[in-house]
């Protein structure tokens, strides 16, 4: 996009607790809200209409926060920008894994309940008629609201992100916490996003984006040793403008003219490859074994977790009837994008896969998880089922490796679950 949403037409619902019954109080957030808004309509960074900017100050119940982003998902228009935040605490569902965003009221043991299930902020985003959508999160595990990755459907497992025409930009992966530093006015990752859309970023683009933002603020946290924010997009999401950049770029005589990137070789795939984490990684989902599953270098990657053992048994996951056919050992979880089941098979010596498999590999296959249970039986030898995926933005994957923070391993998936000792 070349201009910024019609300030006119949209709508920016920013939510934020401070102050509970049963959590930890978390001031700054409160400072959180008042600093978004007055970067937001300021007329010298986007200028919307302070009525357009709807402030849910430590709302008790969930109800609260849901009839003022219904609203806002009702009113803005299509040329607008729907925009929703929030900062407080984020509560897991021990029995679905699924994130709430907790409330004045809310109870970490009931969070079904008492909290807003993030299905609520999907399902409005969804609905609204705006072709521009982004959902901000400041709160603990907040990668689990991340879907999926929009990636082409002929390099990857997953295709979807549920939230369309979109971006979901987080403060922390699926497992981790988010900071609120005692001595600091704002919590952790707004303090920066806000100081970015304030003051802008040097040798950026006139207008900052949200793959501008994230990039940006991803450097600042890696830097501090903060957890690393997380952003999907979908049909150019990330490439939505929120404010004018306060440091225009420099005059084009002065900036080094950017060498064309050349073209991806033949061989460059890294699919079927096993990686683990570098000795210095900051990102826990990281510091593990990795298996990479689907991968361009200019579409992005997908992988799984290889050593992480999840609760959930095969059958619950599978059925009685797969699982047992196919002597499914446990189910790992694969990674913080939840709600995907990956099944993982090495085919039997000579056999070929049935119609709807995918080939990764010489007998290393995708099995789709309603699979004919007597017909996985006569080809699979052993198989492997995981619970959640990793996802990598286009060139953030090669970045990883470039910088130390992921290393290959030099085995291939097929031989690591080939070798029970060895894989697990």
């Amino acid at each position: 996009m070349t201009h910024l949403s019609d300030p006119r037409r949209s709508r920016v619902v920013l939510v934020g607790s401070s102050t509970y019954d049963n959590f930890p109080a978390i001031p700054a957030v409160t400072n959180n809200l008042t600093a978004l808004r007055d970067v937001l309509i300021d007329p010298q960074r986007w200028g919307l209409d302070p009525d357009a900017c709807r402030v849910v100050h430590n709302p008790e119940t969930p109800r609260d926060v849901h009839a003022v982003m219904r609203r806002a998902a009702a009113e803005v228009d299509v040329s607008g920008l729907l925009l929703l935040y929030f900062a407080g605490h984020g509560v897991i569902d021990p029995d679905t894994g699924v994130l709430h965003l907790a409330v004045g009221q809310s109870m970490p043991d009931s969070a079904y309940s008492s909290a807003v299930p993030f299905d609520w902020v999907r399902r409005l985003v969804q609905g609204s008629r705006s072709a521009h959508r982004v959902v901000i999160l400041d709160c603990c595990y907040a990668g689990r609201a991340i879907p999926g990755l929009g990636v082409a459907d002929d390099a990857a497992l997953a295709t979807q992100v549920e939230i369309d025409r979109s971006c979901v930009m987080v403060a922390a992966s699926g497992n981790r916490i988010a900071l609120a530093p005692p001595d600091e006015p704002l919590t952790a990752f707004t303090g920066v996003l806000v100081e970015l859309l304030r003051d802008g970023v040097g040798g950026g683009p006139a207008l900052l984006d949200l793959g501008t933002l994230h990039e940006e603020i991803r450097r600042v946290q890696r830097a501090r040793g903060r957890p690393i924010p997380e952003l999907r997009a979908r049909n150019g999401g990330d490439r939505i403008p929120i404010v004018v950049n306060a440091q225009r770029p420099a005059p084009a005589a002065d900036v080094p003219a950017r060498q064309p990137e050349p073209p991806p070789r033949a061989d460059s795939s890294l699919v079927g490859r096993i990686l683990r984490g570098g000795a210095g990684v900051a990102d826990p989902e990281l510091a593990g074994v990795i298996a990479i599953l689907a991968h361009s270098p200019v579409e992005g990657a997908i992988g799984v977790r290889l050593d992480r053992p999840a609760t959930r048994s095969p059958a619950h996951v599978l059925g009685d009837e797969l699982a047992g056919s196919l002597h499914v050992p446990a189910v790992l979880d694969g990674g913080p994008v939840r709600d995907v089941v990956v099944l993982l098979a090495l085919l039997r010596d000579g056999a070929a896969p049935p119609d709807g498999w995918r080939a990764l590999g010489p007998g290393l296959v995708v099995i789709p998880p309603n699979a004919d249970p007597a017909q996985a039986e006569a080809v699979v030898a052993a198989a492997y089922l995981f619970v959640g995926y990793l996802g990598w933005r286009p060139h953030q994957l090669e970045t990883e490796l470039a910088a130390g923070d992921l290393v290959d391993t030099g085995t291939d998936l097929a031989t690591w679950l080939g070798d029970p000792q060895q894989a697990w």
